[in-house]
């Protein structure tokens, strides 16, 4: 069960999308800042934070995810107008280019990106499906139209997901955010890269452990899930939902691997139970349904009738709906749309309610100084 809520919230969708109140009129945000950071591997990536104007140094903070592909960066879509209503309603907001798309195509660390063991080599060698490459003939330079494969690559972009947990925990650290209440948004292929996420989180101390290296104890870590001896507090409690708009299973994410994340009492058990979601898939789309139904179902097994012959509760916060008037419109297009939609609005509905439960949890320092590694090969995903 969620040990750091205080109280369950109890909140059947009829509830949640009916009676929250709408944003207030406020002030025009300023423009987002540009922001750059470092994966593990050295790739230098590209984002901009949207900072709300309401107690910037205890707000929340939204990520936005896009799937993944050639011609697709951060700016493709209106992300804009669900950005602006969450800064209103007291979100910051940070989105980010994958590595290889937008303008995140820069190699800092060549060494560490073509000689690291973690993506390089024997059973994770991903980098192989880059053209023009290697670590005898390493280049500076990435592009998405540069792999060969990018279904079998998908997985190393997890590793981005590290870049961007450090940025928002130096954030953190210098009281522009509060990282104990992280959501997140995002579209297709982009939930696979979320769930296993969540799951690596899960295996993660939120603040830097202390190591006993040579007989001193320092502060270090290095991948996860990285083995230390006694207890921590999971960073993947630091999430409070997520959102995801037509959820699609990456190809090379097995159905029998995600659901692993789940059941498996070693990888990552309590996400179930501690991190809720919200799959929302337009009205007439048959093969957003199905997929979306995929994660509710047999991954998180929120379904009522499941979940019993399971022997399991029910996540409480938990949901899928379709969006009405959505039509066949996936992902990022069921944003933007006419205010017949109102999928923003669901969405900060949603977080919302989520959020009044959360919202007196306190910043803590997480002294991360560097990123860290994602060993996917212990979630069993390999290239």
């Amino acid at each position: 069960m969620r040990r750091w809520m205080a109280a369950p919230l109890v909140l059947a969708p009829a509830v949640w999308l009916t009676t929250l109140g709408m944003p207030s009129a406020l002030a025009q945000p300023p423009e987002p800042s540009k922001e750059t950071f470092k994966t593990p591997d050295g790739m230098e990536l590209h984002g901009l934070f949207h900072a709300t104007q309401k107690n910037p140094a205890t707000a929340p903070v939204v990520v936005f995810m896009y799937a993944p592909g050639p011609d697709k960066d951060m700016t493709k879509g209106d992300w804009g107008t669900l950005a602006k209503k969450l800064n209103e309603e007291g979100y910051h907001v940070f989105q980010f280019d994958w590595r290889g798309h937008g303008k995140s195509t820069s190699i800092k660390d060549k060494d560490k990106f073509w000689k690291n063991q973690y993506l390089n080599g024997g059973g994770s060698n991903f980098n192989v499906y880059i053209k023009g490459g290697s670590p005898a003939n390493p280049k500076n330079d990435l592009s998405v139209k540069d792999i060969t494969n990018p279904t079998r690559f998908l997985p190393a972009y997890i590793n981005d997901l590290a870049g961007v947990r450090l940025y928002l925990d130096t954030k953190n650290d210098n009281k522009e955010l509060n990282a104990s209440s992280i959501y997140l948004v995002g579209t297709g292929d982009a939930a696979g890269l979320g769930l296993a996420w969540l799951a690596a989180e899960w295996k993660r101390p939120a603040v830097m452990p202390t190591v006993n290296l040579l007989g001193l104890n320092v502060a270090n870590y290095e991948y996860v899930p990285q083995r230390l001896t006694g207890t921590f507090d999971e960073a993947g409690a630091d999430f409070g939902g997520a959102v995801w708009l037509t959820a699609t299973r990456p190809t090379s994410m097995p159905p029998a691997i995600v659901q692993k994340w789940i059941s498996n009492k070693d990888v990552a058990p309590k996400l179930r139970d501690n991190t809720p979601m919200l799959f929302l898939y337009g009205e007439k789309d048959r093969d957003g349904k199905r997929a979306s139904e995929f994660y509710f179902n047999e991954v998180l097994v929120a379904n009522p009738v499941k979940a019993k012959q399971l022997g399991l509760e029910v996540p409480e916060q938990t949901f899928i709906k379709d969006v009405k008037g959505g039509e066949q419109l996936q992902g990022i297009k069921l944003l933007g749309q006419p205010q017949a939609l109102k999928t923003e609005d669901t969405i900060i509905q949603y977080f919302s309610a989520l959020q009044k439960v959360r919202q007196k949890l306190p910043s803590k320092s997480r002294d991360y100084k560097s990123p860290y590694f994602i060993d996917v090969r212990y979630f069993g995903l390999s290239p």
